[in-house]
C-alpha cells in the first residue's frame, strides 16, 4: 500500500524517517515503526481490517470520514482516510465492502487517543 499524508506535521508524527524528531515514548515508537512497515506491506485495506491488534474503526462526529487504528495498549492511535487510485479522499460508501481494492491511505494525525 501507499501512504499519503495530510500534511507536513502528520508526516513528521508517522513517518519513520523523522523517527529522530519523535518525542514518543519507547514502546509507541516501535509500535509506530511496525505499524508503518505493516502498512506499506499490505496488499490493501483489507490487511490492515483484518489484523486484530489494530482495531481499525470508523470514527465519529467532525472525525466522521476518519478511520483509527491503535498502537497496541499505549492509548495511541494513528487516524487515516483511505484514498482511490486517484488520491482522492474516499469519504462515501461502504469502505468494508471496498477495502480489498483500496490501495492508499492518508495519515491524517498520530496522537494520544485519551489526552
Amino acid at each position: 500500500m501507499r501512504i499519503l499524508y495530510k500534511n507536513k506535521t502528520a508526516k513528521e508524527q508517522f513517518c519513520s524517517e523523522y523517527k529522530k524528531k519523535w518525542r514518543y515514548p519507547n514502546q509507541v515508537k516501535i509500535k509506530l515503526e511496525s505499524a508503518e512497515t505493516f502498512i506499506v506491506n499490505a496488499d490493501s485495506l483489507k490487511d490492515i481490517a483484518n489484523f486484530p491488534p489494530f482495531h481499525f474503526e470508523k470514527l465519529k462526529g467532525n472525525r466522521k470520514n476518519e478511520w483509527s487504528i491503535r498502537l497496541g495498549n499505549t492509548g495511541y492511535r494513528v487516524t487515516m482516510i483511505p484514498c482511490d487510485d486517484n488520491e482522492n479522499e474516499i469519504v462515501d460508501g461502504d469502505i468494508m465492502a471496498k477495502c480489498k481494492m483500496i490501495k492508499i491511505v492518508k495519515v491524517t494525525e498520530v496522537s494520544n487517543h485519551y489526552e
